[in-house]
C-alpha cells in the first residue's frame, strides 16, 4: 500500500498507509497509485479535512479510475505526521489478505430498523461471498455524518446484527474544532466518488491477520454521583440534574466558583455512564443561554452518572497499545477514531507531541471524531481503534 511513497505512518511494514497530502488531485493519485490494479484493491479509506470539497475529491478519484473509496471529512485528520488540520490521509487494504464488502445508508435516521437490519444481513453474505476461506478474521469499520444524531440506535442495531465482529466507528463533522464549521447542507461522507450527507456507510472487512478492537479512555469515575431529572435524548439535551438546573449542578461537582459560559471548561470532567461493566464518557458539546447542556451523546431521565476524572492521558494511551500488541503482535494498521473532545484535553493540557508520537508508532491512521462508535455502544471522549496485525 502505498507503493514506496514517501512519509508513511511508520517506516516499519507500514505498507496499509496513504500519506497526507494538502490537495485533493494528489490525495487521488495516492489512492490511485495504491488501487493501481482494481481486482488488487478491497477497500481505499480517506480522511480529509474539514476544508476539503469532497466532491472535489470524488471527482479527482474518478478521473483516475478510482472509485471504491469510502471516507469522511474531518476536523482533523491523524497520519504519518500525527494530527493535521489541513490535508487527506488514509489507507488501503490491498485483496489476497484482505476482502471487503461495503454500503451506504442514507437519510439513515429515517431508516427503519427492519430494513436496517436486512441491509446488514445481505451484506455479511455477500461478504462471505468473495472472501477466501484463509480470511478467518473480520471486522466492521462504520462513518457517520455526526448531523445525523441517531448512532446510539445506530450502533445499537449494527452491534446486535455483527456480534462476534469488532465493530469501530467515528461521526463525521468538525463543530468542536471549528465553531464555523461546514455551512448547513455541507456534505462530510464519500461513498465511491459521491460525496453525501445524513448518511453512515457501513463496511466489512475479512482478513488474513488477527485484529483487536478497544473503546478507551483515560478517565476513571469519582465517588461524585449524580442522576439526570430532565432531559430530550433526542436532542441530546440536560435541562436539570438533581432536581436543580444542569449547568449549576455540573460546574459545582466539578468545582468551578462560576457556571463556565464555555463548554471547551468541561473537557476535563466529562460524564460517565456505565454499560457492561465498563464506563464510558458523556461529554458536553455546548452550552445554551438559557442553561441547558448539549452532550455528544443521547442522556435520558433517570439515569445515574458519575463525574470523570482524568489519569496520566500519555501514560493509558500507552498502556492501551501495550495491551494491543500483547494480544496481534505489533500492529501493521490501527484505524483509529479519537474524540475531538480528547484533541482539545491534549492541547490544553501540552499533550499533543507526546500523543502523537505514540499514534506515529503505532501506525494509526484515521481522524478527530464527534463520538465514536464500539461494538452496540455509542461513545464519546474515546479513542476507538482496531489494530490489524502484522501479515508477517
Amino acid at each position: 500500500m502505498g507503493h514506496g511513497q514517501r512519509g508513511l505512518a511508520n517506516p516499519v511494514n507500514r505498507h496499509h498507509a496513504i500519506s497526507s497530502f494538502q490537495s485533493a488531485g494528489d490525495a487521488a493519485a495516492a489512492a490511485a497509485a495504491a488501487a493501481a490494479n482494481r481486482n488488487a484493491s478491497a477497500m481505499t479509506v480517506l480522511f480529509a479535512s474539514a476544508s476539503h470539497d469532497l466532491a472535489v475529491l470524488g471527482r479527482e478519484l474518478s478521473l483516475r479510475g478510482v472509485d471504491r473509496v469510502i471516507g469522511a471529512a474531518t476536523g482533523r485528520v491523524i497520519g504519518g505526521r500525527g494530527f493535521a488540520a489541513e490535508g487527506v490521509t488514509g489507507f488501503h487494504l490491498p485483496s489476497g489478505p484482505f476482502a471487503a464488502a461495503d454500503m451506504l445508508l442514507e437519510d439513515v435516521a429515517a431508516m427503519a430498523l427492519p430494513d436496517l437490519r436486512s441491509r446488514v444481513q445481505r451484506l455479511r453474505r455477500e461478504l462471505e461471498h468473495i472472501a477466501d476461506g484463509a480470511l478467518r478474521h473480520r471486522f466492521a469499520v462504520l462513518l457517520v455524518d455526526a448531523e445525523s444524531r441517531c448512532e446510539e440506535r445506530l450502533a445499537g442495531v449494527l452491534g446486535m446484527e455483527l456480534i462476534g465482529v469488532p465493530l469501530i466507528g467515528g461521526s463525521a463533522g468538525d463543530l468542536y474544532l471549528n465553531p464555523l464549521g461546514h455551512p448547513p447542507g455541507s456534505t462530510r461522507l464519500l461513498y465511491h466518488g459521491r460525496a453525501t450527507r445524513a448518511s453512515a456507510i457501513l463496511c466489512l472487512v475479512a482478513c488474513a491477520s488477527p485484529v483487536v478492537a478497544f473503546c478507551h479512555n483515560h478517565y476513571r469515575p469519582s465517588d461524585k454521583k449524580m442522576v439526570i431529572t430532565e432531559a430530550d435524548p433526542a436532542r441530546r439535551l440536560v435541562r436539570e440534574i438533581d432536581g436543580r438546573p444542569a449547568l449549576g449542578v455540573y460546574a459545582a461537582a466539578c468545582g468551578f466558583r462560576r457556571a463556565p459560559r464555555d463548554s471547551r471548561d468541561f473537557a476535563p470532567f466529562p460524564l460517565m455512564i456505565r454499560i457492561g461493566g465498563n464506563y464510558y464518557c458523556r461529554g458536553m458539546q455546548r452550552i445554551y443561554a438559557d442553561g441547558a447542556l448539549e452532550f455528544a451523546c443521547a442522556l435520558e431521565t433517570g439515569l445515574v452518572v458519575a463525574l470523570a476524572q482524568p489519569s496520566d492521558m500519555v501514560a493509558s494511551l500507552d498502556g492501551l497499545f501495550a495491551t494491543m500488541r500483547r494480544s496481534i503482535g505489533t500492529p501493521d494498521l490501527v484505524i483509529g477514531m479519537d474524540c475531538a473532545a480528547r484533541t482539545a484535553y491534549m492541547e490544553r493540557e501540552g499533550l499533543t507531541r507526546s500523543i502523537e508520537d505514540l499514534l506515529k508508532r503505532h501506525a494509526v491512521v484515521g481522524f478527530s471524531s464527534l463520538g465514536e462508535q464500539f461494538n452496540t455502544v455509542h461513545a464519546n471522549n474515546s479513542f476507538t481503534c482496531l489494530g490489524v496485525a502484522s501479515a508477517a
